[in-house]
């Protein structure tokens, strides 16, 4: 290579050899696609889906449950109960997973927050079901289970971008 050529920030040169460099030549900066934040752990994300996907499962059963139960399956509302306190069982472990995307993870807060409020309304809903105060029980039911909703669809959806994002890298790791 000749003094006046420019070598690419992704190589560094030996005599006249290129490597790949995992990172760019020191005093510079990567630049980051989202805004300048790291890019998020893979592993929060997948443990909170499967905490979210186990939820909103557990709170369409809830659903189900009770409408059985109001059909005339009597024995549907002994099911209803175990979902409950299976569905305030997981609802502890989506604030775990929650907090693990937000820490660890580089994910954004809110969905812990989101989860606190879940498990805080699913104790109400538990204390309000054992009281047959269906006049709060029933429209309660109806948000925690549109509130999971939209938490699992958060969780599945592709972030903005990352189709984009990475077929970038693929290129750039293919034209290494």
């Amino acid at each position: 290579m000749g003094s006046n050529e420019m070598v690419p920030h992704d190589t560094l040169s030996f005599m006249s050899h290129p490597i790949a460099s995992s990172s760019p030549p020191t005093g510079t900066s990567p630049t980051l696609a989202n805004g300048g934040r790291p890019r998020a752990r893979r592993w929060p994300l997948v443990l909170f889906r499967i905490a979210v996907t186990c939820e909103a499962a557990l709170a369409l059963g809830q659903a189900v449950l009770a409408g059985s139960f109001l059909s005339g399956h009597y024995e549907a509302l002994k099911m209803h109960e175990l979902n409950a306190a299976i569905t305030v069982v997981v609802a502890l472990a989506l604030i775990v997973a929650a907090v693990l995307l937000w820490r660890p993870g580089r994910g954004p807060g809110w969905p812990a927050l989101a989860s606190a409020a879940l498990l805080v309304s699913e104790g109400l809903q538990v204390g309000m079901g054992y009281n047959r105060t269906l006049a709060v029980h029933i429209p309660l039911g109806v948000g925690i289970v549109a509130a999971t909703l939209l938490m699992l669809v958060w969780a599945w959806r592709p972030a903005p971008g990352a189709d984009h994002a990475s077929r970038t890298e693929d290129a750039a790791e293919e034209s290494a």
